[in-house]
């Protein structure tokens, strides 16, 4: 009898030494699993409530651009890079804990103590839902490419993003110095990874298209194309003045209307708001001189009428800065200026 006990504890010891690895290696396998599913680039299609409701119009995550790329040991969020552990429903940053889970192709997103939670999905699945975003063919010269979507045309495999790049290979210079502000480009990359076909659109100057040039050279070897085809690329930079180096009366209103819209917009007092952005609508601003400012205000402007309930006004406001394909003004125009 003393026999068949030992024999039993030890048989028991064996069951319970396998029960507790195939527990464990069942659990790794889920982590593992669920790790090599977030691995990727990740798309924010909404951010809400974590009751579903929907967040403040006036929250800049309301309609926005925001990029998650997963590697197995970092999270980069649009350009910043994070050194990151992950756990079967945790990203952990030296910053952050990010709860996560993944639903029906969905990432959910959620900062630890935050009542909103974020919905991404990978890139693949966000242009199959929204084919507006898929690569558009277009011809020139009886030559066939594809018009890049700033989404799945390239990857820029360097640790700063394409814009931080180029700016760290071009010569600091002043406000002052710059008469142009805006600079537009296009080029092609081509299949095999090769920039050809540069073209200035709106030049600055000599000096400063040069530099560019020079920099986007520099810049070939980090830029891959992903989508097998020859891609036509448009970038472009604007450039600001200090409100002291202003001379023209048009921009310094542009200048002040816009601070005192600002003022107004983040105290909620939308109609003054509104009174302040509306005159920047009338400035003569010629040769897309301070394009970021005014569409920021623009912008505003059309949130502010959505929250007095001047709907009408705002989707006027929205489809004058642009489409769906525009991150900051999609999702007011999905959810006021589309006929249900």
């Amino acid at each position: 009898m003393k026999k068949l006990y030992k024999t039993n504890n030890r048989l028991s010891s064996y069951l319970n030494l396998k029960s507790s690895l195939i527990i464990l290696l069942f659990s790794s396998s889920f982590c593992y699993s669920q790790e090599n599913n977030l691995i990727g680039k990740w798309i924010l299609v909404r951010t809400l409530f974590d009751t579903g409701k929907k967040i403040e119009i006036n929250s800049p995550n309301y309609s926005s651009k925001l990029t998650y790329t997963i590697s197995p040991d970092k999270l980069k969020i649009n350009s910043q890079s994070f050194n990151s552990t992950f756990t079967s429903n945790k990203i952990k940053t030296p910053f952050r804990i990010i709860n996560y889970s993944l639903r029906e192709n969905y990432l959910l997103i959620q900062d630890e103590g935050d009542n909103k939670i974020s919905y991404f999905l990978k890139i693949k699945d966000f242009i199959k839902k929204f084919p507006e975003f898929s690569l558009k063919e277009a011809q020139r010269n009886g030559i066939t490419f594809y018009v890049d979507n700033d989404l799945s045309g390239y990857e820029f495999n360097n640790e700063h993003s394409f814009e931080e790049f180029i700016d760290k290979n071009t010569r600091d210079r002043s406000s002052k110095d710059f008469k142009n502000l805006n600079f537009q480009v296009e080029f092609i990359l081509t299949a095999e990874n090769k920039i050809k076909d540069i073209k200035i659109l709106n030049s600055i100057d000599n000096d400063f298209d040069n530099d560019y040039i020079n920099a986007l050279k520099k810049a070939e070897p980090f830029l891959e194309n992903i989508s097998g085809k020859d891609l036509l690329i448009f970038k472009e930079v604007n450039q600001l003045k200090w409100a002291n180096d202003l001379n023209d009366k048009e921009e310094k209103k542009l200048y002040k209307s816009r601070a005192n819209g600002l003022e107004y917009f983040r105290n909620n007092k939308f109609e003054k708001a509104i009174v302040e952005f509306s005159q920047i609508q009338d400035l003569q601003i010629k040769n897309n001189r301070f394009k970021t400012l005014i569409k920021e205000s623009l912008l505003n402007l059309g949130v502010s009428y959505l929250a007095i309930g001047n709907n009408d006004n705002a989707c006027k406001i929205f489809n004058k800065i642009g489409d769906k394909t525009d991150f900051e003004i999609r999702n007011y125009l999905i959810d006021f200026c589309e006929r249900k």
